[in-house]
């Protein structure tokens, strides 16, 4: 255990459940474009490998021009945020979690490559906004340009100055997925991987996280 000071969120699968969002919106896009959804099973596969939107996309609708992964990515995003915002559910003890680390001193950063909008929109509505310091999110300004996860270049150029204070040695990134605890490494900093998230243990224990967790309230234990 180290007394880490500053502790990245990954947000879905991390401190929210929000897969039956996920997949309604998944659904209810296919069906604004008159499209057939694709099958449950491979709709779970995207989720699992915590696959940036466009990503998945390219995997659900192979044919789509890059246009038009756009197109359909603005179209989820907008019927994500019109319609299943209220599906996702904090895990057990999320809030109570926040809550106790704000108090303790420590800095909690989202660090996601969700939409902004929606993480914004989400933390409001459960009621986390207090407790985090900054979200990172896909269409934040200070991200313009920038690579999503894994690449570490969102923390080597916004989070590392931002929290100058804080060395890499006290900071934490928990995750779901491989993107997570990828960057983790990308970054050289500590990982805690969220095993009760989206993502397979045949997928991340290869990647050797520092940390494993069955449950959020693990984490009082491992940071300091």
């Amino acid at each position: 255990m180290k007394p880490y000071s500053l502790i990245l969120f990954d947000y879905d699968g991390t401190l929210c459940d929000s897969r039956e969002a996920i997949l309604a919106t998944f659904e209810r896009t296919f069906q604004y474009y008159q499209e057939p959804t694709p099958p449950l099973e491979k709709l779970h596969q995207v989720v699992s490998h915590g696959l940036i939107m466009p990503e998945a996309f390219k995997v659900l609708k192979p044919e789509l021009t890059p246009e038009g992964i756009t197109e359909w990515v603005k179209s989820y995003r907008d019927l994500y945020d019109q319609n299943a915002y209220h599906l996702v559910k904090p895990f057990p003890g999320a809030k109570a979690l926040l809550m106790n680390l704000k108090a303790r001193g420590k800095t909690l950063l989202v660090m996601s490559n969700k939409g902004i909008r929606s993480i914004e929109m989400s933390l409001d509505y459960l009621g986390f906004t207090p407790y985090i310091t900054l979200s990172l999110g896909d269409g934040s300004p200070l991200l313009a340009g920038l690579d999503k996860k894994p690449n570490p270049i969102s923390y080597t150029k916004v989070i590392q100055p931002a929290f100058a204070h804080t060395t890499s040695a006290q900071t934490l990134m928990v995750g779901d997925t491989t993107m997570d605890i990828q960057y983790a490494h990308n970054c050289e900093i500590d990982s805690c991987w969220a095993a009760y998230g989206f993502g397979s243990a045949e997928a991340i224990r290869p990647l050797k996280p520092t940390y494993e967790v069955n449950a959020l309230s693990e984490l009082e234990k491992i940071i300091e």
